[in-house]
């Protein structure tokens, strides 16, 4: 977990979102629950709590609270509430925390990537989530502030 807790490890409040009502309406969310969700100011936290395990806490239209083991391939509920096969990975060299989901069983979610990183310039954590199945690669971008 090297460069972790120098780069994207904290506290982060939501700046700005790039795309986010369409990924929501792509994901099958109705019109006033979208505006809701636009509305609200996302909190989240991410802390190293070993070399393995990371608690990814996001505090917004709807709570999450997750430790997730690198590397590792578990079942989870999406935030949609669709059944996925969930894998996280850190790449110490690009500081770069990846989700890699996938829809299993009967599940309405979509595949989907998500990539954490600082800007460099602004350092701000973007957020980027791809749906490679959707509209030739449709991207969303939450944008977050440190919290001090």
């Amino acid at each position: 977990m090297e460069g972790f807790d120098e780069s994207i490890g904290g506290k982060w409040k939501l700046l700005r979102n790039e795309n986010f009502d369409e990924y929501l309406s792509l994901m099958g969310i109705g019109f006033l629950k979208r505006k809701i969700a636009c509305a609200f100011t996302t909190v989240m936290e991410l802390t190293k709590l070993d070399d393995k395990r990371v608690r990814i806490v996001s505090d917004g239209p709807k709570h999450s609270d997750s430790v997730v083991i690198l590397g590792d391939e578990v079942e989870e509920v999406d935030p949609f509430d669709n059944k996925i096969k969930v894998k996280v990975n850190w790449n110490p060299e690009t500081r770069v925390l990846r989700t890699e989901s996938y829809p299993i069983d009967d599940s309405k979610a979509k595949k989907a990537f998500v990539e954490r990183k600082i800007d460099q310039e602004t350092k701000e954590l973007i957020m980027e989530v791809t749906l490679p199945d959707e509209k030739g690669g449709f991207v969303c971008r939450r944008i977050f502030k440190k919290v001090e």
